[in-house]
């Protein structure tokens, strides 16, 4: 019988990854300080393994950690807000109309609610004229 392995995922996998981004970084500053960048030639990578190792040593850790992250969260069940996003986009999927309509209301007829907005709308010009006469 085949044996199956199990990956053991840290819990702090995410800072991890994260903290070799930086190491990166910093390792990667020390080869841009170097010899090797100075005097553009590879013929100076002596006087630079240092930082030379420094930065293949992050960077491969950098890799292995983010390829670690992605099996994690390949595994790992979507959250209620996921889910509740996900119904959402499938109702607008399905109903495109229905997002710009406004829900009617049986309490007010066209004419009242034409009458409210006729009366919003000579209020707001009486501001306007009234604004006017207070800015001369």
């Amino acid at each position: 019988m085949a044996k199956s392995v199990a990956i053991k995922i840290p819990e702090d996998i995410e800072f991890r990854v994260i903290g070799n981004a930086f190491g990166l970084l910093i390792s990667s500053a020390g080869l841009l300080a170097g010899d090797m960048v100075r005097h553009r030639s590879f013929d100076y990578w002596l006087v630079d393994v240092v930082p030379l190792i420094l930065v293949a040593f992050t960077l491969f850790r950098l890799y292995r950690n983010f390829l670690s992250t992605m099996i994690a969260y390949q595994g790992m069940k979507p959250s209620a807000a996921t889910l509740r996003e996900r119904q959402i986009r499938e109702t607008l999927k399905s109903e495109p109309g229905a997002v710009a309509q406004i829900a009617a209301k049986t309490g007010y007829t066209s004419e009242q609610v034409i009458a409210e907005v006729a009366k919003r709308i000579e209020s707001q010009k009486e501001n306007i004229e009234k604004k006017k006469k207070n800015a001369d």
